[in-house]
């Protein structure tokens, strides 16, 4: 497998200021990868913010418990990694994404739509206690991005 070139990790409460660090965070990495282009950059991290959004918002512990988010993030040649753990969360549903986006009248729905969009690849499964996301993003002359 490719070197990673960087990576970050994000931790804590999945409340408003962990997205406040992730973006810190996207801010320090891209400092450190100056040959990644915005072109890649700006989508990831656009997708792995807004999936993390979510969780903050709709991940829901048992017995109204807490969620912890950790986010870790790797930048290899050609290739955008985010690992997105929702620590404590019940298991949620089916990923359930519609093949178009909502229409004008819709409430919600294109947020998971978008990181279709944005991403070559976006999964994710129960490992133990968490919800684990994984987004991935091919980028440059590694393959077809998105």
């Amino acid at each position: 497998m490719a070197e990673i070139l960087a990576s970050a990790t994000v931790r804590g409460p999945a409340e408003p200021p962990v997205i406040d660090a992730l973006h810190e965070t996207f801010e320090r990495l891209w400092d450190d990868v100056l040959t990644l282009g915005p072109e890649d950059r700006m989508p990831f991290e656009l997708a792995v913010v807004e999936v993390a959004t979510n969780a903050v918002r709709h991940a829901k512990a048992p017995d109204d418990g807490s969620v912890e988010l950790q986010v870790d993030v790797e930048v290899r040649p050609y290739l955008l990694l985010a690992r997105l753990y929702e620590l404590g969360a019940v298991p949620m549903g089916e990923l359930d994404v519609p093949d178009s986006m909502p229409g004008p009248e819709a409430d919600s729905g294109r947020g998971l739509q978008m990181v279709r969009q944005l991403l070559s690849t976006v999964s994710c499964e129960r490992q133990g206690e968490a919800n684990v996301w994984t987004l991935t993003r091919t980028s440059g002359d590694g393959g077809a991005a998105p």
